[in-house]
């Protein structure tokens, strides 16, 4: 936080529809269509760490793969990775 500059952007949960002029951002669509969510005390979590995932693998033009995947290291309580991952890849698609 102490790195922040006045002029830096941040995007929350909450405004990263905004980012792609939609309803909701397609990764967050991903996480409706492939039924990820169960308790929802991760997903905002997952959802931002997916997004910032997928934005930083296409700037670096390498492909999702798992390896990649296992870079994010947000715990889910309810244990739903498979589904997290399947909604990755799929929001990743889309956006």
């Amino acid at each position: 936080m102490s790195q922040i500059k006045p002029t830096d952007e941040i995007t929350t949960i909450e405004g990263l529809p905004a980012t792609v002029g939609q309803d909701l951002h397609p990764m967050q669509q991903a996480w409706l269509d492939e039924d990820v969510s169960q308790c929802g005390y991760c997903q905002p979590g997952q959802i931002m760490a997916a997004v910032a995932k997928v934005k930083q693998l296409r700037a670096a033009g390498r492909p999702i793969t798992d390896d990649e995947l296992d870079q994010i290291r947000n715990i889910c309580r309810c244990g739903t990775y498979s589904r997290i991952r399947t909604a990755i890849q799929a929001g990743a698609q889309k956006m």
